[in-house]
């Protein structure tokens, strides 16, 4: 079988799911999704990864891949939990891990760093500073009616089963997501030792370039380097140069 599919609830939006790619148990390779998002938006690079010989697992965060409501209730330990997990239930079989997380995903592949035994970090478009100057005011947003912030709609370029995410951002999430943010700066970088391979856009319109260089700066690894794409969309797994990022990643994982 090729690949197995699973989840928490049986009302997944299709493609949702987490995906499980079991091949060669050398070489395993966890992938993390960002905030609002799914697995999907990293399944092609599970895909590619998976044809190359790696197993391949694409965590469902909680809260996400059902309705935008259920991150109204979840916490920023439940996800550090699920990646400590997941870490754990890859390393059962398999010495070398690596974890590659996207955007929120990337601050969680931090904490895997920091917390556990994973042995490569790989960090897409991972957020230090923000564009949207509303994250720093959610104090205020606590006051208004509404529960969420709407989303811009995205025109993609790659196929439409890979783009399966909220079309809104809840506001108690994103309280959650600053939390993960505040921590990578105030204790994780400085314990992440692991070689590490950072990837950011320079025409990011969420996350801020310098996010990248910060992280390089701060985190305690030997080995890092930052790989800056000229020319990407925040969610690069979903435009076009993306197979450059995937061959990028696959050299650094066969390093």
């Amino acid at each position: 079988m090729p690949f197995l599919l699973w989840g928490r609830r049986g009302d997944h939006a299709p493609g949702s799911r987490t995906v499980f790619l079991a091949r060669d148990p050398g070489k395993r390779v966890l992938l993390v999704h960002g905030f609002t998002g799914s697995p999907s938006e990293l399944r092609e690079l599970g895909e590619i990864l998976h044809r190359k010989g790696y197993t391949v697992e694409g965590l469902l965060l909680k809260g996400h891949g059902t309705d935008p409501r259920d991150l109204l209730e979840v916490k920023a330990e439940q996800w550090e939990e699920q990646v400590r997990q997941g870490v754990a239930h890859l390393k059962e079989t398999c010495a070398q891990v690596t974890v590659i997380g996207l955007s929120m995903g990337g601050l969680l592949a931090l904490y895997a760093g920091a917390a556990t035994s994973a042995d490569k970090l790989v960090l897409i478009s991972t957020p230090i500073y923000l564009y949207d100057w509303r994250v720093y005011f959610l104090w205020l947003a606590d006051r208004l009616p509404y529960w969420a912030i709407p989303k811009r709609p995205r025109t993609i370029d790659a196929p439409a089963r890979y783009n399966v995410a909220y079309r809104c951002m809840p506001i108690k999430g994103v309280h959650q997501l600053v939390r993960l943010l505040q921590a990578v700066k105030r204790s994780w970088l400085p314990r992440v030792r692991q070689p590490l391979l950072i990837i950011q856009s320079r025409t990011d319109h969420t996350v801020r370039p310098e996010s990248a260089s910060y992280i390089e700066q701060h985190a305690a690894s030997d080995r890092k380097q930052v790989l800056w794409v000229p020319q990407a969309r925040h969610v690069m797994t979903l435009y076009k140069g993306r197979q450059a990022i995937y061959a990028a990643i696959e050299a650094f994982l066969e390093e």
